[in-house]
């Protein structure tokens, strides 16, 4: 079981960035890097994901694009209610927001 299945919300909101295009990706990438920036306050995780992506490129969908990675790598990396937040913060996002594909 993937680290996202887990929540629904964190599910639907990973599967839609996953069907949106490149450009969409990278602005839903950049938004929840954001968000979880502003959200956890307990940062130290975040130094070690971007070490953890090194050695990891290339075995998920996602590491192809590096800051899709990234925000993936955070989200995944804080809490759950956090994920959860976040997920549904990005499906709104997605609802308020006409993205380029």
């Amino acid at each position: 079981m993937r680290w996202y299945d887990v929540e629904p919300d964190v599910y639907m909101a990973i599967s839609m960035i996953e069907c949106a295009g490149p450009n969409a990706q990278i602005e839903y990438a950049e938004y929840i890097i954001k968000l979880v920036k502003e959200k956890d306050r307990d940062l130290t995780y975040i130094k070690n994901a971007a070490k953890n992506n090194v050695t990891n490129k290339y075995q998920r969908w996602y590491d192809k694009n590096e800051i899709l990675s990234q925000a993936f790598a955070y989200l995944k990396d804080t809490t759950k209610q956090i994920q959860k937040d976040v997920a549904l913060s990005v499906l709104a996002f997605k609802n308020q927001h006409e993205l380029i594909p």
